[in-house]
């Protein structure tokens, strides 16, 4: 197998990557020059609790290009305090915040209640739209309760994307009535991911992103490794192959979508 990572001139950003000490330690700042080395142009840095934004704020204020969501992971909406809402907005007033999140509904492992996930997404939503910001939503196993949200709190000011997309071909037409984008993983690649495979011909070529979660969901080339944002171009590379495009063409997609999506410089 030809292990040589994919690359392109026309760089690419790695729309989802959580480079946090937590995952990386002593690592983290080789990872980072890995990913630019690579010509992964810019890093979008989401949160996991809205308690990571200190060490958000002060990587994006280290690096020129990296950027950073803040929200609250359904895995930790049963830890949401009321003053985390005014934390959000205030954090909104930095420069390079771009997005809420990642915040949604993970019904798979039901780390907090239901009602409990629902309730503080359809919080965060409302936030995102207070700051004009594009919300990162992360799904699974709840489809239908986040597109219930989502069409309930639908207006000109909601926009967003479904990261690290796990649905079929039959959810992107939902996701098009939001005008929602979709970002693909590394889990794209994988050999059994048919459903996953099956929708990206189905995604307009202007709502795909691409992305790695790292520090989870290494690509199929690197299956077994710790993912960080330069294997962000295996995804690139199975997109290209499943789009039967090139890889400066999917490259040059996927970044200019991600600049639109979060109204990057």
């Amino acid at each position: 197998m030809n292990l040589t990572l994919p690359s392109s001139k026309v760089g690419v950003i790695d729309s989802h990557a959580h480079v946090m000490r937590e995952y990386f330690k002593e690592s983290r700042e080789e990872v980072i020059e890995r990913a630019f080395d690579s010509n992964v142009r810019v890093l979008i840095n989401p949160a996991v609790t809205v308690a990571d934004f200190d060490e958000l704020r002060g990587l994006a204020e280290s690096y020129d290009n990296i950027f950073f969501a803040l929200g609250q992971h359904p895995h930790d909406a049963k830890d949401w305090k009321d003053e985390y809402a005014d934390r959000i907005l205030e954090a909104g007033k930095h420069p390079k915040m771009v997005a809420v999140g990642e915040c949604g509904l993970d019904f798979y492992y039901e780390n907090s209640e239901k009602e409990i996930q629902m309730k503080v997404f359809r919080q965060q939503v409302r936030l995102a739209k207070a700051l004009r910001k594009p919300v990162i939503v992360h799904c699974r196993d709840a489809w239908q309760e986040a597109f219930s949200i989502l069409q309930e709190e639908k207006d000109d000011s909601l926009t967003g994307v479904f990261h690290c997309f796990t649905g079929g071909p039959e959810m992107i037409p939902t996701i098009e009535e939001l005008d929602f984008y979709v970002s693909y993983s590394g889990i794209v690649t994988f050999k059994n991911a048919l459903e996953i495979q099956a929708s990206v011909s189905v995604v307009k070529m202007d709502r795909i992103l691409a992305e790695t979660d790292c520090p989870f969901l290494a690509p199929q080339a690197v299956r077994g490794k710790q993912n960080e944002p330069s294997f962000v171009w295996w995804t690139v590379a199975k997109l290209t192959e499943l789009l039967d495009t090139d890889l400066d063409t999917m490259a040059a997609t996927c970044l200019e979508n991600t600049r639109r999506l979060f109204k990057l410089p």
